[in-house]
């Protein structure tokens, strides 16, 4: 459905066989060189899943910031006669490119994790934002050459790239906003607030997941020796099911994009998933299996 300009953008660029030509060669490389080999922390370090919120977000803030400043600095300096303010819009021009390629680097990293529909949304976003970087790098030589010295002609190019990092921002919020793209898949989880019971004690197999069901929310039971954990059975990282995935030195490991979850508590022990899962107590009542959420 086409309700308006951003779902009518979007659904012309998940159609198009074109982006996906030109996608999928670059997913396939960057899927045999980060994601189950030697190079898999670099994509790890980019993901950055300790801070708890992906990295590539943040990292966009500094070139829409600096190119910002910069067409302010040329506004202001060409307007108003003020040649000293060259040096620092060439260097927030230049702030702008590094952040750009930082930015790039770790929206890689996490595109590789998306699923096709967004993934020719996010290729379209990457193109168009390189595209930005290549005229603000544009920029940046014409002030070189000129001395760092304030110019239209370098203005005007500095403009091209700052409306193409805006379409591209534009089409990078409605990955998030319209499409779901990296959102915490229990956000809204609550509950049960009292113990409840889920299972049979003798229903549980030693080292085996179980997925169960209770006041609506899927919870992942596991019973190692005589502890029982329960953690919440959908992968906070793109909602895979945690009972398909294996276990990994005390934590239960997607089956999707490999993020390792801690069976004590839920927290995140390795990405590219940023959000812990809900934890919950356990207790055993006359051989019955019963759960509250942890607080």
């Amino acid at each position: 459905m086409n309700r308006d300009i951003t779902e009518a953008a979007e659904q012309t660029i998940i159609k198009s066989d074109l982006v996906k030509k030109i996608s999928a060669p670059v997913d396939s490389i960057l899927n045999r060189s980060f994601q189950t080999t030697p190079l898999r922390p670099i994509k790890l370090l980019l993901n950055v899943s300790w801070l708890g919120h992906p990295l590539h977000p943040l990292l966009t803030d500094i070139p829409v910031g600096a190119w910002t400043l910069a067409i302010l600095f040329d506004l202001l300096g060409l307007l108003c006669h003020l040649p000293q303010l060259g040096i620092a819009s060439s260097i927030a021009v230049a702030v702008g490119i590094a952040g750009a390629l930082g930015a790039a680097a770790a929206g890689l990293m996490d595109w590789m994790d998306i699923d096709p529909a967004e993934k020719s949304v996010g290729a379209v976003h990457g193109i168009i934002n390189t595209g930005a970087t290549l005229f603000f790098v544009g920029s940046l030589l014409m002030r070189w050459r000129d001395g760092w010295t304030l110019t239209w002609a370098s203005l005007g190019v500095a403009i091209i790239g700052y409306l193409l990092v805006s379409a591209g921002a534009y089409l990078g919020g409605g990955m998030v906003f319209h499409l779901g793209v990296m959102i915490n898949r229990n956000a809204y989880r609550s509950g049960p607030s009292d113990f409840k019971t889920v299972i049979a004690e003798k229903d549980l197999i030693d080292g085996q997941p179980k997925r169960v069901e209770v006041d609506g929310q899927p919870i992942l039971l596991l019973k190692s020796a005589s502890t029982i954990y329960a953690i919440g059975a959908v992968c906070s990282h793109y909602g895979a099911p945690l009972e398909e995935g294996k276990l990994v030195d005390g934590t239960i490991q997607c089956p999707w994009h490999l993020s390792r979850f801690s069976l004590r508590d839920g927290s995140v022990k390795e990405g590219p998933a940023c959000a812990a899962v809900p934890c919950y107590d356990v207790q055993t009542v006359s051989g019955q299996v019963q759960v509250k959420m942890r607080v």
